[in-house]
């Protein structure tokens, strides 16, 4: 049985976790697997969004303990030298992705599962989901942007709160903080992100990979920096077949039919 599950429809890729008996944890298998899924919907310029969920009642419980670690000491160094963490971020593929992201938070969310859910760009959830960054239980702490990345979504005070306790936080809570921004039945939840895909999907391909890159600098350069990027975007989009396909179908009141060009 494939650890990932992908459909495809209308624009929109949906790719889901199936390891449900291990509430999706995530081995090296999968890891790889997740790879070359974004790697080809990174390349199909028919796929415009990509929704991320898992089987069964958990989105995901993180890496998979099982799992042989991936953490060597260098040869002829002392115990004092940082060991070398040989095995790349569980979001890597997320993070080099230029598309948009909605996760759709199907069920516990924890650890590395977490993580993949901060580095999507849209964040839904069941209203049975729980969220958690649990690392200081085991002796660890997240390493795939967790400490990051959740103090952006949350508040510095629920981030450490949630780091230092290592304690679930419940879906309510988790919308009333802005870790999500909708809260659906768990049977209604997989039609939302469809119809949210939909909405996105039907938009200028170059705008939504434009918007990402705005939204990631908003996070990662200072305010003038992500000005000057913002103009040099639009700058670029004014040129675009698009832009002007856009500009036109306003006027003569019709849907545009955008070609990504």
């Amino acid at each position: 049985m494939s650890t990932l599950e992908i459909t495809r429809e209308a624009g929109i890729a949906c790719l889901t976790l199936n390891r449900p008996d291990k509430r999706n944890a995530i081995d090296d298998a999968t890891r790889d697997a997740l790879a070359q899924a974004f790697a080809g919907f990174e390349a199909d310029a028919a796929i415009r969004v990509v929704i991320l969920t898992g089987a069964g009642s958990a989105f995901c419980a993180g890496v998979d303990l099982a799992t042989p670690g991936h953490v060597v000491q260098p040869a002829g160094q002392s115990s004092v030298v940082s060991p070398v963490v040989t095995r790349p971020r569980l979001t890597a593929a997320l993070d080099a992705f230029a598309k948009p992201v909605i996760a759709a938070l199907n069920g516990v969310a924890v650890g590395g599962g977490l993580e993949m859910a901060l580095a999507c760009d849209i964040r839904i959830a069941s209203t049975s989901a729980k969220f958690g960054l649990t690392e200081v239980r085991i002796g660890s702490l997240p390493g795939s942007g967790g400490t990051q990345r959740l103090v952006g979504a949350v508040g510095r005070t629920l981030a450490a709160q949630m780091l230092l306790t290592g304690e679930l936080i419940s879906a309510e809570r988790a919308l009333a903080s802005g870790l999500v921004s909708e809260l659906h039945a768990p049977e209604i939840l997989m039609g939302r992100a469809f119809a949210l895909g939909k909405v996105i999907a039907e938009n200028a391909p170059l705008s939504l990979v434009a918007v990402k890159k705005a939204l990631r600098a908003a996070t990662d350069l200072p305010l003038a920096a992500g000005f000057e990027l913002e103009r040099s975007l639009y700058g670029a989009l004014a040129l675009t077949q698009d832009r002007e396909e856009g500009r036109k179908a306003f006027r003569e009141k019709r849907k545009p039919s955008f070609q990504g060009k």
